[in-house]
């Protein structure tokens, strides 16, 4: 009997703890803060356009992180967001390729290009009656958005530009936004370092200072409300980083054969008492093309620091090119110490301008370059997994090792909901980025 008295009892305090350990649940109050967020407005480049996997497309567009943030937005006021939207279920880039899909070349995991659909770029999808609301234009400069007749330059703008001599600037205010986003400047770099520094030019940051100050002055003019972003360096980028300047993995009868090749090379080396290219039996650096590097052959081996783009693999794992043993890497597809060295201290240059902006003019700002930062090294862990910025794995970036995936949109869409929360003591619900896509595999 005493037991079961003690059995009741024990039931009974169980019941008054489970009842005490109650998790009190808590409606979620979604609220536009300070902020009017009838009218949102994207202003800025590939990213915010939706390009990945090499490719602007429907999908990427869907996934755009603009149009991610305008899906919350309708929570706190917003009464939608067009989009220049793909009228086909092509892609195209600007050398008109598709998107980038992963194939089996050779016994390994590949990314290659689809046929482009070319049609998209002749595509005419402005309406005067509901205005583009997201202006990201691939492949444009800071100084571009201010560009009249900037749609016979570039294909994509044309699509959606309501008049040939419009620019870009011009039809984003012509929008009337009551919130804009933006984040430009990364072209400014990126269409020198994409091309090994053999190509364009980095935008001197006073250059840089000017134009950015006319954007977004024109932009966030009375008491129009805003987050503006800074740009990622190419430290956070796969494509810079995906190939290790001494990834070279040979054994000791390849370096013999290597050596035996660069013998007359070394024997000038040794009369002109420059560096010699030598072999070894494990890790060696890659060889590269250097006109400025005082040898006859005009090459010499990467030092550390130097960064292997990503566009070299093919030449470099396919044995008949031997790209970087056999035959030097071409100069555009490395970036050596000096072009390195102009295109960081220009992205910090951008960074602080932008950063400045944001302080004196009392706009929301995201850390972009910190974020990506993070994914390159300890890597970003949220709701249990861990997103990096490994080539292909890390969920991130997408096959183009520059854009990012869907999941790395969403990612950087609850980065801008955050600094938009705690500016203007809004209360935007972010996304859940597992319900967005990764790199698909074959």
């Amino acid at each position: 009997m005493k037991m079961i008295h003690k059995i009741k009892y024990a039931l009974l305090l169980l019941a008054v703890v489970m009842v005490s350990c109650e998790v009190e649940s808590v409606d979620f109050e979604a609220s536009n803060g300070e902020a009017d967020f009838i009218n949102f407005v994207a202003v800025g480049d590939s990213y915010t356009a939706g390009y990945t996997d090499g490719a602007l497309g429907l999908r990427g567009q869907e996934s755009s992180f603009p149009n991610i943030i305008a899906g919350q937005l309708t929570l706190v006021g917003s009464e939608g967001f067009k989009q220049p939207l793909v009228e086909s279920e092509g892609s195209v880039s600007g050398d008109g390729t598709g998107y980038y899909t992963l194939q089996i070349v050779n016994g390994s995991l590949t990314p290659v290009p689809e046929t482009g659909d070319m049609g998209i770029l002749g595509e005419q999808v402005y309406d005067a009656s509901a205005p583009i609301q997201n202006l990201g234009v691939p492949g444009a400069k800071v100084s571009h958005l201010l560009a009249p007749g900037y749609a016979a330059l570039n294909p994509f703008f044309n699509r959606f530009a309501s008049d040939p001599a419009t620019s870009v600037l011009t039809d984003a205010l012509a929008a009337n936004p009551t919130f804009v986003s933006l984040w430009v400047g990364g072209n400014d770099v990126l269409a020198y370092a994409l091309e090994g520094g053999e190509a364009d030019e980095v935008t001197a940051p006073a250059l840089f200072a000017g134009y950015y100050q006319t954007v977004a002055s024109s932009i966030f003019t009375g008491d129009r409300k805003g987050v503006v972003a800074n740009i990622p360096g190419i430290d956070a980028l796969p494509y810079f980083n995906s190939i290790a300047y001494n990834a070279l993995e040979i054994d000791q009868a390849a370096a013999d054969q290597l050596n035996a090749g660069y013998a007359d090379y070394n024997t000038a080396s040794d009369m002109l008492g420059l560096d010699r290219i030598e072999f070894v039996a494990g890790a060696n650096a890659f060889v590269m093309e250097d006109q400025d590097y005082p040898h006859p052959g005009k090459m010499r081996q990467i030092k550390a620091g130097e960064k292997v783009l990503l566009a070299a693999s093919s030449g470099i794992t396919d044995p008949a090119m031997g790209w970087g043993s056999m035959a030097p890497l071409g100069a555009e597809y490395v970036l050596d110490e000096g072009e390195v060295s102009a295109i960081k201290a220009a992205t910090v240059e951008y960074n602080h301008i932008i950063g400045t902006f944001a302080d004196d003019n009392d706009l929301a700002h995201v850390d972009l370059n910190a974020l990506m930062l993070r994914a390159s090294t300890t890597g970003i862990l949220l709701d249990g997994n861990l997103y990096t910025s490994t080539f292909v794995s890390g969920g991130t970036f997408s096959l183009d090792g520059v854009h990012t995936t869907a999941r790395g949109s969403a990612i950087i869409a609850n980065a801008f909901i955050d600094a938009i929360n705690k500016k203007y003591d809004a209360n935007i619900p972010k996304v859940n980025i597992n319900e967005f896509s990764t790199v698909v595999y074959p």
